[in-house]
């Protein structure tokens, strides 16, 4: 109860700013080309900087331990939200848009800043593991969705060598390595990457503001795909993380990644492979909003199963 107030409170936090993004753009106090550049300062720079930071820790093997545990019960987690979207979804015209939007969640953009808001830099410590193994899924089962076809082998790696999978993977040779960079370089990263939540939650409700928001409130099937997505598979995720008796701290990351909403990437991937893009944004819209009150509602249900 006390993690899922805690949750419901930083959530309300994170909205307020989100709130900021939108008025942002609905008074026309920036414009909405910012947004673009402001993603990519934070992907490229941002968000690799708080990674880089969240690993900078004495080394300790259990914690190694810990993050090779996290990375292979998200793999199970991956596994359940794709074979629940398999059965859920009837094939279509939209089957794969859809499908991409139950199983892939917003765990960057979202997940990171909600990790370190709720569980501070140990648990953006071990989402980057939830990553590790959203990122060549998503590039490989995503596409092949999307596409029909799995892309080459040299694409699937050229699509994966992004700022954040690099900081990752740095990050980890320096935590083996026992390194610590020196307060002149720690202290200005430190400082990038506490930019991380407030500029997240910026470009999401820049985003949000230039979506048909009521117009997609008035359909009844992206509600059935955002509980799927929001309520189904995250408790699920509790459900097969209740078999294993992981590190409370591990369960409560890698539920939280999945109670994200969906990820931008169905819309950019529904843009490049000629599906229904516009329904894409309308599912990220929907689930954003409705994850306000369905992750701490997660939270909640969660720390009673696990």
């Amino acid at each position: 109860m006390a993690l899922a107030l805690v949750t419901t409170e930083k959530i309300i936090e994170m909205f307020l700013i989100l709130l900021v993004g939108v008025l942002a753009i609905r008074t026309k106090t920036v414009s909405p080309g910012l947004t673009q550049g402001l993603s990519s300062l934070l992907l490229n720079i941002v968000m690799p900087c708080m990674i880089l930071m969240s690993y900078q820790v004495e080394f300790d093997f259990l914690l190694l331990q810990g993050l090779a545990l996290t990375a292979g019960l998200s793999a199970l987690s991956f596994g359940a939200a794709i074979a629940v979207a398999r059965l859920a979804v009837r094939e279509g015209p939209d089957s794969a848009v859809e499908k991409l939007a139950i199983g892939y969640s917003n765990c960057g953009f979202i997940g990171i800043p909600l990790a370190n808001a709720v569980l501070g830099s140990q648990g953006v410590l071990y989402i980057t593991a939830y990553i590790l193994i959203y990122n060549p899924l998503i590039w490989s089962h995503g596409v092949l969705l999307m596409k029909g076809s799995a892309g080459t082998l040299r694409e699937t790696v050229r699509n994966l060598i992004q700022p954040s999978l690099v900081a990752i993977l740095v990050s980890l040779v320096l935590f083996l390595a026992n390194v610590r960079l020196p307060a002149v370089l720690a202290n200005p990263l430190d400082m990038l990457g506490d930019m991380n939540t407030p500029l997240a939650m910026l470009i999401s409700g820049m985003n949000l503001a230039g979506s048909d928001l009521w117009g997609s409130l008035r359909r009844p099937r992206p509600y059935q795909i955002a509980a799927l997505k929001l309520l189904v598979i995250p408790l699920l995720t509790a459900l097969i993380l209740r078999l294993f008796h992981p590190d409370p701290l591990i369960s409560m990351t890698i539920v939280l990644a999945t109670a994200c909403p969906t990820g931008a990437m169905g819309t950019m991937f529904a843009v490049q492979y000629h599906k229904n893009s516009a329904y894409a944004s309308e599912l990220f819209t929907i689930s954003t909003v409705l994850s306000l009150v369905t992750i701490p509602l997660v939270v909640l249900l969660s720390g009673m199963l696990l």
